[in-house]
């Protein structure tokens, strides 16, 4: 089972992002939560450098880095990207197919 999953669009968003920003090689597609102290966790999508607490997946084609820690806090969701009202970013949600 995958830890979450990508939909089409998102993935494109990212190999856009990867190539307009020139991301390096080194760095790894990062999940993960924002702030370990809140009560509502806020997940993060970016990118990053392999530490030795991290964890890899390939999800999609995509190599993927997460702390292990954190993984219940986004395990079983759908990464999309969406643009609406002229602002874009990535939404993560619920698979519904998992409950």
């Amino acid at each position: 089972m995958e830890i979450v999953k990508f939909t089409h669009t998102a993935i494109a968003a990212i190999e856009s992002y990867r190539k307009t920003l020139m991301i390096p090689k080194t760095h790894y597609l990062r999940i993960g939560i924002r702030q370990k102290n809140e009560t509502n966790k806020r997940l993060l999508i970016g990118f990053d450098e392999k530490t030795d607490k991290d964890k890899v997946a390939v999800i999609n084609g995509l190599d993927v880095i997460y702390t292990p820690g954190e993984v219940f806090f986004f395990a079983g969701m759908v990464i999309d990207f969406a643009e609406q009202d002229g602002r874009s970013g990535f939404t993560f949600t619920e698979n519904v197919m998992n409950k």
